[in-house]
C-alpha cells in the first residue's frame, strides 16, 4: 500500500538538534534567484573570523525524499564542519514533490551551488582549499547529479569532493548489465526499518522522475565518470538503497576516481538520525566528520569530529 505524501513526510522528519550558536560562528540567510525566477533560500554557516589559511566551501543537501524536509536538516553537520575545518559551510534549499514534480529538486540544487560558488568571496570562503558538495539521502541523489552537471555547466570552481550519504542513485532500468545481478537490495530490504518498498513506491508517484533523464540518475551523464572528485560513501546495510552507494562506488573506483567507504551492516537507511544514542549512530556522525577530512585533505580525529557536531542526545 502507498504511503500518503503527510506519511512519508512524518516519516522523513529529522530533528535538527539545533543549540544555540556560539560567538565563533556566523550564521545568516542569502536570498537568490533560481533559473526559472522563483525565489529561494541559502543557509550560510562560517567561522566568525576567518581561518589564516582560508575556508573551504561545502554546499550540503538535505534528505527526505524529494517530497520533505528543509535545509534547516543540514545546520548540525554545517555547524560541526564549520567548527572543525574552518569552513564556508552552505545548505540549500529546494522546491518538493509533488507540488513541484522532477526535475525541480536536482536543478534548484545545481542552481543554488552555482550561485554560492559564483559569490565564494562575498561569502569569505576560498574554493581553491577545497569545494565540497554533498547531501543525505534525496540531498545525496541531488549532490551526485550536480556533480555531474558541472561536468558539462562548469562552475566558478570546480568541485573537490562529493559525499554521497545514503544516496538514490539507481533504479532496475537504469542500473549498467554488469551490476544488475548486484542490484537486490531493492528486493532484500523491500520491509525494512525507516524506508521500505512502500515508501519508495510513494516517491516515485509523487516525484514523477524520468528514468531516462541523467538529471535524475547521475550515471546516465555522458561525461566521462573518470574525471569525478574524490567521493566518500555511507552506506547502510539494512535499506533498499543499499546497492545504489556500492555499485556506484564500484563504477567510480573502475574509472579510476578516488573513493571512501563506510559501510554499516544490519543498518537502516540513515540510521545515525533516526536511532540516536546507540553505538553504531555515534560511529555515522563520526564517519562523517572523517570522511569530510579526508576530502579536504585534513585529518580529524573521530572524537574531534563528534565533539565538534555536538549533536544533543547522540
Amino acid at each position: 500500500m502507498l504511503l500518503s505524501h503527510e506519511e512519508l513526510k512524518r516519516s522523513s522528519e529529522i530533528d535538527p538538534s539545533i543549540a544555540e550558536l556560539e560567538s565563533t560562528l556566523t550564521e545568516y540567510y542569502v536570498d537568490i534567484t533560481l533559473r526559472d525566477g522563483t525565489p529561494s533560500t541559502l543557509k550560510i554557516v562560517r567561522p566568525t573570523t576567518s581561518p589564516p589559511d582560508g575556508s573551504p566551501l561545502i554546499a550540503l543537501l538535505f534528505g527526505g525524499g524529494f517530497c520533505a524536509g528543509t535545509e534547516e536538516q543540514m545546520t548540525p553537520y554545517a555547524r560541526g564542519l564549520a567548527r572543525a575545518f574552518g569552513a564556508v559551510v552552505v545548505s540549500v534549499k529546494y522546491r518538493l514533490a509533488p507540488q513541484h514534480p522532477f526535475p525541480a529538486q536536482q536543478l534548484d540544487s545545481f542552481d543554488g551551488i552555482k550561485w554560492a560558488a559564483s559569490h565564494a568571496a562575498e561569502l569569505q570562503a576560498d574554493p581553491s582549499k577545497g569545494f565540497i558538495v554533498g547531501g543525505v539521502s534525496a540531498g545525496g541523489n541531488c549532490a551526485a547529479v550536480v556533480t555531474r552537471m558541472a561536468q558539462e555547466q562548469p562552475l566558478a570552481y570546480p568541485v573537490t569532493g562529493q559525499w554521497l550519504a545514503i544516496p538514490s542513485l539507481f533504479d532496475a532500468e537504469v542500473v549498467p548489465d554488469q551490476y544488475k545481478s548486484s542490484f537486490i537490495s531493492r528486493e532484500q530490504n523491500a520491509n525494512a526499518h525507516v524506508l521500505d518498498e512502500a515508501a519508495l513506491a510513494a516517491i516515485r508517484k509523487f516525484t514523477k522522475w524520468d528514468n531516462t533523464s541523467p538529471v535524475r540518475f547521475p550515471t546516465l551523464f555522458r561525461t566521462p565518470l573518470s574525471e569525478l572528485p574524490p567521493t566518500f560513501f555511507q552506506v547502510c546495510g539494512m535499506d533498499p538503497l543499499r546497492d545504489d552507494g556500492l555499485i556506484y562506488d564500484e563504477m567510480l573506483k573502475e574509472a579510476g576516481v578516488k573513493t571512501r567507504m563506510n559501510f554499516y551492516p544490519g543498518c537502516p537507511h540513515g540510521h545515525w538520525t533516526m536511532y540516536k544514542g546507540l553505538e553504531i549512530s555515534r560511529q555515522g556522525y563520526k564517519d562523517v566528520m572523517t570522511g569530510i577530512g579526508w576530502l579536504l585533505g585534513k585529518e580529524i580525529t573521530e572524537e574531534e569530529g563528534f565533539k565538534a557536531l555536538a549533536i544533543p542526545g547522540a
